[in-house]
């Protein structure tokens, strides 16, 4: 079939927001990501990647399900009867390159998509932020208690030598894979060192990983699960999939650029029957109401692979090859211009069968893998030769468009472009906490919060392909995050104006002590021309109502940029400057990873808070007993009532205000059918092309 041409230059504006409505808010449970993903406006910065954390959840709340949103309205089954098996897939994807082939060090929303079908996991999500059991054949919580961290492991830390004392907290030279845990520091010790009375070359008591398996074996943890493998997990390699693997995997995350994401949660497993059996048991530092999708490792190695460090799992620079137990491998690899994926030989669900997963209700003639045999990975990173690839039929499938080609591709009724309510947002962050510049006074943040066009941004710059983040989360994260209806949610005190508001903006510099027009940067990364005119409409806004003398700059490339923003003196830098940073992110189903991720001083100079060490917020304490407490963990009712009361005290210091929320799209050409939307990019391969528990499989026909 020849692709019918369209004219890209006098495409319609279509207001995206019908793909918006209906869409209900959803109980999931995922974990904190905060930057491994980016949004779809091309925020491909350093990201908590899920991100590459991973996404997982489950409906406590009984609301209906968001579902896909696509531009055919289809939400029956898929038909099975007409799929093809076979064929090559042509995915355009908008890098130059793989980042990083080893999933450990990766912190790109793009790689983590790619090898989302290497690496398959103990479980497996859909868009409303329902989490299934996939290589585990059980799994769940089954015990909590009531344990404070660092304060009830103090005993079982270990005495350690400060190696260095520059910095806010001290530094210890550890032998790889023992690490530090988040945050474990003896609160003695910790005090004496703020106060200057401990040094380099003293000792330090810290919980270590070594010291977390003493406390675990003593039954001092805050959450436990535990589950077991299928039987007949192959890798790629053949080697079978034991617990031993799920235990020998987090190896691979300690000392990686995702460390802290992993042991944000996490402090032990072990493999009660022995490596070679199928039984695991993971364990928490605190009862946490998100447990049972924040334990499990983000990738399960090989044996061959435990003892690799992070970053070293790289065949372009003469490593070994990535190998997991996903339905594609990797055949060839070519840096800079190659990367095909060929479906294994030795699938694990075409041996256990669809009629052993205890969700499964479907077809007995439903694929058990997916049926495209190979993806060829195309790396494309100018948006108009996506763009024209598509348009001649040389791809198959892209994403990262411009909003006018978007538009064009989804009036051809050749074209497919799917969509979904994302979980990325744009966000504007204040250096507050510094005594320079005039954004230390809350009144002047507020009122460039207020300043903002929510709504010519959404309907302008993506011409109704993202809607305006009026609520401190987007709604497929709000089922567990309000107890309000999301209208109600979006219209609440707290709340981000659609429009600008000048009366209120004005009344905020008056009750400050500054004297308007108070001088004023945006300052967001060089490689994004959609996300610059965005902010541009945001400058013109600012500087329209005579307040502020706003520019706006850009720095670098966005890799390079956040390198910038997490020199120690950047909080200084900006806030001498009255400057801000504008950065996109992906956070997941759960409410608590966006606000983690930019706000919490856990993630103070990881991902992606910049400017807000320990101390700047007083709701820190609040915002945590969001998440962690058994009472929480079992009762989603008070999670609820707990976030609704600190949203205002969040929205009321205004340390970062959100600009919009986004809609992951991608478009399919005329050969490419049956694929599937899904809210953030990681899983546009993993779900897109197959998952049977939603009833989605997409295959290749060219005739």
């Amino acid at each position: 079939m020849t692709p019918k041409q369209t004219d890209r230059t006098d495409a319609s504006k279509l207001n995206r927001r019908r793909l918006l409505q209906g869409i209900a808010a959803t109980g999931a449970v995922t974990t904190a990501a905060g930057c491994l993903g980016d949004d779809d406006d091309a925020d491909d910065e350093p990201v908590d990647d899920g991100d590459d954390d991973p996404d997982p959840g489950v409906d406590d709340t009984g609301d209906d399900d968001p579902g896909m949103v696509d531009d055919d309205d289809d939400d029956e089954p898929t038909d099975t009867t007409g799929i093809v098996e076979g064929g090559r897939l042509e995915f355009a994807i908008e890098r130059p390159n793989i980042d990083d082939y080893d999933q450990a060090e990766s912190s790109l929303a793009d790689d983590s998509m790619v090898f989302g079908v290497v690496y398959d996991g103990l479980q497996a999500s859909n868009p409303a932020g329902e989490y299934f059991n996939w290589m585990a054949e059980e799994y769940e919580v089954t015990d909590a208690q009531e344990v404070s961290f660092p304060d009830d492991y103090t005993d079982y830390m270990g005495e350690y030598e400060i190696v260095d004392a520059s910095g806010d907290f001290p530094a210890f030279d550890l032998e790889w894979p023992n690490i530090l845990l988040p945050g474990a520091y003896h609160p003695e010790d910790m005090a004496a060192y703020g106060e200057g009375e401990l040094a380099e070359g003293d000792t330090f008591r810290i919980l270590t990983r070594e010291e977390a398996a003493d406390a675990v074996e003593d039954g001092v943890y805050g959450v436990k699960a535990e589950g077991r493998l299928h039987e007949g997990i192959e890798f790629h390699n053949g080697d079978s999939c034991t617990a031993g693997d799920i235990v020998g995997s987090y190896d691979r995350l300690a000392g990686s650029a995702n460390e802290g994401q992993q042991f944000d949660s996490f402090i032990h497993a072990e493999a009660p029957n022995g490596d070679d059996g199928l039984e695991f048991a993971l364990y928490g530092p605190e009862p946490d109401a998100i447990a049972e999708v924040s334990l499990p490792p983000f990738q399960i190695y090989p044996e061959v692979h435990h003892d690799i460090q992070p970053g070293d799992l790289e065949p372009r620079d003469g490593g070994e090859v990535p190998i997991g137990t996903g339905p594609y491998e990797i055949a060839e690899f070519d840096a800079g211009s190659q990367l095909l994926l060929r479906r294994t030989d030795n699938y694990w669900l075409e041996n256990v069968g669809l009629e052993n997963k205890e969700w499964w209700d479907g077809d007995d003639d439903f694929p058990e893998a997916p049926v495209i045999d190979e993806i060829n990975i195309r790396f494309v990173p100018e948006e108009g030769t996506r763009t024209a690839s598509l348009l001649a039929g040389e791809v198959d499938l892209s994403y990262q468009l411009g909003a006018g080609d978007r538009t064009a591709f989804d009036e051809d009724p050749d074209y497919d472009v799917v969509a979904a309510i994302s979980t990325g947002f744009k966000f504007m962050q204040f250096p507050m906490n510094s005594e320079e510049g005039d954004l230390q006074h809350e009144g002047v943040r507020k009122a460039v919060a207020n300043l903002i066009p929510r709504n010519t941004i959404v309907e302008i710059v993506a011409e109704g392909w993202a809607a305006p983040a009026l609520a401190p989360i987007p709604e497929p994260a709000a089922g567990l995050g309000t107890n309000m209806s999301y209208e109600e949610f979006e219209q609440a005190d707290f709340a981000n104006p659609a429009d600008p508001d000048i009366e209120a903006a004005e009344q905020y510099i008056e009750e400050s002590p500054v004297e308007p027009p108070v001088p004023f940067i945006i300052r967001t990364n060089a490689d994004d021309g959609e996300r610059q005119d965005k902010m541009q409409l945001a400058v013109d806004e600012l500087n329209a109502s005579g307040l502020f003398e706003a520019s706006l700059e850009t720095p670098a490339d966005i890799g390079d940029w956040t390198g910038d923003l997490y020199a120690p003196d950047s909080t200084d830098n900006y806030a001498a400057d009255n400057a801000v940073a504008v950065i996109g992110l992906a956070s997941g189903f759960d409410p608590d990873g966006y606000n983690r991720a930019i706000n919490h001083p856990d993630n103070h100079n990881i991902c992606c808070n910049f400017f807000h060490p320990s101390g700047t917020f007083d709701w820190i304490d609040d915002y945590d007993a969001t998440r962690f407490g058994t009472e929480v963990a079992e009762d989603p009712q008070l999670r609820r009532d707990r976030f609704d009361d600190v949203w205002p005290q969040i929205a009321d210091d205004v340390g970062n205000t959100l600009v919009d929320y986004s809609l992951e799209t991608a478009v399919a050409g005329p050969a490419l059918n049956g694929y599937a939307a899904y809210p953030d990019r990681r899983g546009f391969l993993s779900y897109s092309l197959y998952a049977p528990y939603d009833d989605v499989v997409a295959w290749i026909d060219r005739d």
